[in-house]
């Protein structure tokens, strides 16, 4: 008796220490990502690079309602130079909202020192870190490769940087995961009604319509998140409903090629539902991301001094002149930039943005002293999340090949028991077709590790895509990228989790291992290398944090961390 009691005692500590473990978990990842974010943030103590633009016209922004020129382009803000804004409209060439978050950090901590102008950005960047634990938690039930996401994406040298700088991009990238994960959270939660049904009532749809509008109000590239996920969305629904068609045939009529009614009617309904599916997406998420969108510019609705405002003229009509100038200046900005880069050399980040860079010797401890802020990658972050989107992609396509193998597979028995026993022997219960509860059970045996590959890759594409194709202006950089760093994160963390045998589960109870169950010897193996590659991303984020951060170090400490030549 003693013994049992010892036992369940026993049991009761393991739960106690995994409860506490999937809280204590998460809690260290975002330790470690405000320790990279907040630490020497007052580090330049003047604007760096575009702080110029987006810092200024908060500080005008939180005293007019809308942004106002300043008298020069000195990035020294010292003293009273911190509120030396004039009240003549400025031309803002993006929407308001990441401006009114910088402004926070202003309201915060003042004007005049880094903790006000980047504060918010790197509030943003931890806030970002969670969502993207929370998104890689429900796409794979595994605390493991949640905080492996997380970790992952804390210590990315591009968005460490990026959420280290009072600029837009930081807050785009947080919108751009909330919306993800609303997304996710709409798929898990929204499949068609009953019957093949038009689902209407969806919350979470309606929550990432507002997520990437807010993205868009940020950024006009939030728009392509918006575009590449309202394609998922609707590809996820087709996908679905087919599959429920297929699985409420009588499988003999399935192998026979379809002469049946059920084929005959199955399929085009399906089709036809998704089409009208889509539609009702579409009207859902994209009012609510016209909303967040407006909703950005109430001080500059509410205050008529703002730039295109003009007398008698309605604010409707001036914001929609606005916008064209708007449009027109980023669909011609061709001034050639030292670091500009093409969209093709993104994902390797062949060529960093230099945000910073001051050089001196006197006073200095070594032969000569740098203090730099630049977006350099952490290599085995950035490029081992392309590695993992690659392998990713032929993980998926592979498995769904052998998916479409074993039903024609399964198909052919199904003919040749039928040609056997005659017509209806193949036939199944409640007037030969599998019941809603059958349908619904073979739409929840989808591949979760499909989906998931498939997801973050879609994530991944919109945001890098549309710049590769569209882009008409030679003035694009590498940080713009910084958007894609969640989902690459979240490939790689999949990828780790699935060679250390970690299953990825559905909420539904699906589950896929991406190798089949090995002897614990290799098992161990492969968990001992992720370990030891996790160990080393780390280690490298530490000594690229000075490079990161603007700290004073030594010139061959830079130049040692300068790997490729476009770095330097």
């Amino acid at each position: 008796m003693s013994e049992g009691c010892g036992r369940r005692t026993g049991e009761v500590t393991g739960l106690r220490g995994r409860g506490a473990l999937r809280w204590l978990a998460p809690l260290l990842v975002l330790g470690i990502a405000a320790v990279f974010r907040f630490w020497a943030l007052s580090r330049p103590g003047t604007l760096v690079f575009d702080e110029l633009y987006y810092v200024r016209d908060a500080i005008s922004q939180l005293a007019h309602g809308f942004p106002t020129v300043w008298p020069d382009d000195d990035p020294d803000m010292s003293g009273g130079r911190a509120l030396g804004f004039t009240g003549t409209p400025a031309n803002a060439v993006h929407p308001p909202l990441g401006k009114w978050l910088i402004g926070l950090g202003i309201l915060a901590f003042g004007p005049d020192n880094g903790w006000g102008w980047r504060s918010a950005v790197a509030l943003a960047g931890v806030a970002t870190v969670a969502v993207t634990m929370r998104l890689g938690w429900l796409m794979s039930r595994s605390l493991v490769i949640a905080c492996t996401a997380g970790l992952l994406l804390a210590i990315d040298g591009v968005h460490v940087v990026l959420t280290r700088v009072g600029l837009l991009d930081g807050f785009l990238t947080l919108f751009v995961a909330l919306g993800a994960l609303f997304v996710w959270r709409d798929g898990a939660s929204a499949a068609p009604g009953r019957h093949g049904g038009i689902a209407w009532r969806r919350p979470w749809l309606l929550a990432a319509g507002l997520a990437f509008g807010a993205a868009a109000a940020v950024k006009w590239s939030g728009l392509y998140a918006l575009a590449g996920f309202l394609v998922f969305i609707a590809v996820r629904d087709l996908l679905t409903r087919l599959r429920a068609a297929r699985a409420a045939r009588p499988p003999a009529d399935d192998a026979a090629g379809g002469s049946g009614a059920d084929r005959g009617s199955g399929r085009p309904a399906a089709l036809g539902r998704s089409v009208l599916q889509a539609l009702v997406t579409a009207v859902i998420a994209i009012p609510a991301a016209a909303l967040a969108y407006l909703a950005s510019w109430t001080g500059w609705i509410l205050n008529p001094g703002g730039w295109a405002r003009e007398p008698g003229v309605p604010w409707p009509v001036s914001l929609l002149r606005y916008h064209a100038e708007m449009l027109a200046w980023h669909s011609t900005l061709s001034a050639p930039h030292p670091y500009q880069s093409s969209p093709l050399s993104w994902p390797l980040a062949l060529r960093p943005t230099s945000m910073y860079r001051a050089s001196w010797s006197e006073g200095c401890p070594w032969a000569e002293c740098v203090s730099t802020v630049t977006p350099v990658p952490n290599p085995l972050v950035s490029w081992g999340g392309v590695a993992a989107l690659l392998a990713l992609a032929v993980i998926a396509v592979l498995r769904l090949r052998a998916g479409m193998r074993a039903r024609t597979a399964g198909a052919g028995t199904a003919r040749a028991g039928a040609d056997a026993t005659g017509p209806g022997a193949g036939a199944l219960p409640v007037g030969g077709r599998i019941t809603e509860g059958g349908a619904a059970a073979a739409v929840r045996a989808s591949d979760p590790l499909v989906l998931a590959s498939a997801f973050v890759i879609t994530a991944y594409l919109s945001g890098w895509l549309p710049w590769v194709l569209t882009v008409s202006r030679s003035a694009v950089f590498q940080f713009y990228a910084v958007v894609l760093t969640p989902f690459s994160a979240l490939a790689l963390a999949l990828l780790l989790g699935g060679l250390c045998g970690v299953a990825i589960r559905s909420r539904d109870g699906a589950e896929a291992r991406l190798l089949p169950r090995s002897a614990p010897g290799q098992l161990r193996e492969r968990r001992i290398s992720a370990a030891l590659f996790l160990a080393a991303s780390l280690a490298l984020a530490v000594l690229y944090l000075p490079v990161w951060s603007g700290v004073p170090i030594a010139e061959w400490f830079w130049r040692a961390h300068m790997w490729l030549p476009g770095w330097a």
